[in-house]
């Protein structure tokens, strides 16, 4: 079995290239996708989640790379925070079903108290409730960014 360093990249090389193929029409796009960006474009609920999973799947790898460029760890927060929250905004204006996208948004409201999701201040408050401080705070947001909720792909995943 290679090493666990050598399966993330593969994972995420392969993220990567569905990511691509996604964008680009490839074979998990249902009907005319084209162009990198959501915008104006509509797929299957499964594909988008799809889409969105691969999205934040990146996070781990490039957390590394941007601690090799020696980043403080808010930045990197930051940084995969803004990964995920545009993932979240983009997957849902790719959705053909409003009515899933209005779930999805209620679910945020009632949960964040914001209909597209918490926002970077109320995740750093929610941790240092939590008893974290300082780095471990940023570091539990980049840890956070690169997981998704399980029961949503696993609701979604019902819809193929």
């Amino acid at each position: 079995m290679p090493p666990v360093r050598a399966r993330s990249r593969f994972a995420s090389v392969c993220a990567l290239v569905f990511v691509a193929l996604l964008s680009f029409g490839g074979p998990g796009c249902s009907g005319g996708c084209v162009g990198g960006s959501g915008q104006g474009l509509t797929r299957t609920t499964p594909d988008v989640r799809a889409w969105y999973n691969a999205q934040v799947s990146t996070i781990p790898d490039q957390n590394q790379i941007w601690l090799l460029e020696g980043l403080s760890a808010e930045e990197r927060a930051h940084r995969a925070y803004t990964i995920r929250h545009e993932a979240r905004l983009e997957a849902r204006a790719m959705m053909s079903s409003k009515l899933e996208v209005a779930q999805l948004r209620a679910r945020d409201r009632a949960k964040y108290g914001d209909p597209d999701g918490p926002s970077f201040e109320y995740l750093v408050e929610k941790n240092r409730q939590q008893g974290l401080e300082g780095d471990a705070i940023y570091e539990a947001i980049i840890e956070s960014a690169a997981r998704t909720n399980e029961k949503v792909n696993a609701r979604f995943r019902d819809k193929q």
